[in-house]
């Protein structure tokens, strides 16, 4: 009796979010640029539950292409563009490298330093040679934990020695953050400042160019759980209706 209440009201909460999906993507129809993020993208082996079969994904790629849209390393116009993210750095985009190669995809991987080489996630080899055929990896963080949680004394090993850590490992400029869990605040974003990030990603969604709480604050669009439709529906607005409700969830103040 519970189980088939529970399928009744799992499948209630998806026809009602297909539902919004449609009308904010009509109501805010638009082809503004836009970050997409996942956690994984899994072939034969799923690393986490966060993860998002290749099948999946190669239709993403399909759906945004055929829309209009280019997918981008870095986005710089304001319209019919889209940059790909990655957090936490698991080690399915590893398995499934060759896709993004043969498709000319450049994504951002975010990585937590205490994260790199645990099971399930990116070793350092692998990530060095992920940057090779050019993935681009930025910080997110030390421990992975809610930044806003932190004193600002214990934000300098989050913030300062993950960087110096990152930059090391690849031997480049690291000068991006993606907050973990998505939460921020005023000191959150005075100590990124601090420490020379230019460029901070929130889980907010939204089209790149949105104004936020400061410059160089950046909104992204979950996919990784979006069915071919729902991801055309995104690319169009569709997350436009919730971007209030995200702000107000994730802006601690």
């Amino acid at each position: 009796m519970f189980g088939r209440f529970y399928k009744q009201n799992y499948t209630m909460r998806k026809i009602i979010k297909k539902t919004l999906l449609c009308f904010s993507s009509i109501l805010h129809h638009n082809k503004k640029s836009k970050i997409v993020y996942y956690h994984d993208v899994y072939g034969d082996k799923k690393y986490t539950d966060m993860g998002t079969s290749l099948s999946t994904f190669a239709q993403h790629i399909k759906v945004i292409h055929d829309e209009g849209f280019i997918i981008k390393a870095k986005i710089q116009n304001p319209d019919k563009e889209v940059m790909i993210c990655f957090d936490d750095g698991f080690r399915g985009i590893y398995d499934t490298r060759q896709f993004f190669i043969d498709n000319g995809l450049c994504p951002t991987v975010f990585l937590a330093i205490s994260l790199i080489g645990k099971p399930g996630y990116l070793n350092k080899d692998e990530i060095l040679e992920l940057q090779k055929a050019g993935f681009i990896f930025q910080c997110h963080a030390w421990s992975h934990s809610d930044l806003t949680k932190f004193t600002k004394e214990e934000l300098v090993r989050e913030l300062c020695e993950s960087k110096k850590e990152l930059t090391e490992l690849l031997g480049k400029t690291v000068d991006e953050i993606c907050f973990p869990i998505g939460y921020f605040s005023q000191l959150v974003l005075d100590e990124c400042k601090r420490y020379g990030y230019n460029t901070m990603y929130s889980s907010i969604p939204g089209n790149y160019f949105d104004q936020l709480y400061a410059d160089g604050l950046r909104t992204r669009n979950l996919l990784q759980f979006a069915d071919a439709n729902d991801a055309k529906l995104i690319l169009h607005g569709g997350n436009d209706m919730i971007h209030n409700r995200y702000v107000k969830m994730h802006w601690r103040g």
